[in-house]
């Protein structure tokens, strides 16, 4: 929670300082969810597995076969080759796509909470500015190029088009709204002394009676209270 602006927003890190992404004033550097480090030791994490998967694979097979041809050539007409080369190949491709598969899996959930903390700092600038955005306030924002950032928000709107909705400006340019967020605001409650009837737009004829008695109530007490302080 930031304690500047109230919105329960990510943090952004710049060089040692860290800066709440709602309302962009300082903030402790580890007081919230960090859009710079989110999900970023599941991506290193599954780039490390990647690499080491394909040099197991690799490094595994050519060495499997290269003991078994040694063997095969050192015992000619035995199983010594496959005796030997069939183990290691099999252990060195078990392990290889098992980090493989981690790796990416690793990668996938890196980009997910990477995306997940960049969503809820978008939902937090927008309840903070309390207007539609553009994507070049959220890459400036989030520290992001503009293609990105309005990638980013496109494929939110396609996602969640009753939360973030796509409208042009008045001078071009793409804005994207959140009518969530900017409905809480502004809201008018109707006038009780007339009541419009949502079927033909007219006026409701009891209330407008209503008003009129109130009316020559309030015009009697106005006539009357002259005489009242004659006779006080």
């Amino acid at each position: 929670m930031c304690p500047h602006c109230g919105k329960n927003a990510p943090v952004i890190h710049r060089g040692l300082a860290a800066y709440c992404t709602a309302c962009g004033r300082e903030r402790l550097p580890f007081a919230g969810k960090s859009v710079s480090l989110a999900g970023k030791p599941s991506r290193v994490g599954g780039a490390v597995a990647g690499v080491l998967g394909w040099l197991v694979l690799l490094g595994g097979t050519a060495l499997a076969l290269l003991l078994g041809l040694l063997a095969a050539g050192l015992f000619p007409g035995s199983i010594a080759g496959l005796a030997i080369g069939l183990p290691i190949g099999f252990l060195a491709v078990t392990l290889g796509v098992l980090l493989l598969v981690s790796g990416r899996k690793l990668a996938r959930s890196g980009v997910k909470a990477s995306r997940s903390a960049q969503v809820q700092a978008i939902f937090s600038i927008a309840s903070h500015r309390r207007r539609p955005l553009t994507a070049q306030e959220v890459g400036a924002a989030l520290d992001l190029p503009t293609e990105e950032a309005d990638a980013l928000l496109t494929e939110l709107a396609k996602e969640r088009p009753d939360d973030v909705g796509v409208e042009i400006g008045d001078r071009g340019e793409i804005l994207y709204t959140f009518p969530a967020i900017s409905g809480q605001a502004g809201v008018r409650f109707p006038q009780p002394s007339l009541r419009i009837d949502a079927r033909d737009g007219a006026a409701d004829p009891t209330a407008a009676r209503i008003g009129e008695e109130f009316e020559d109530e309030d015009v009697g007490v106005s006539r009357a209270s002259p005489r009242r302080q004659q006779l006080r």
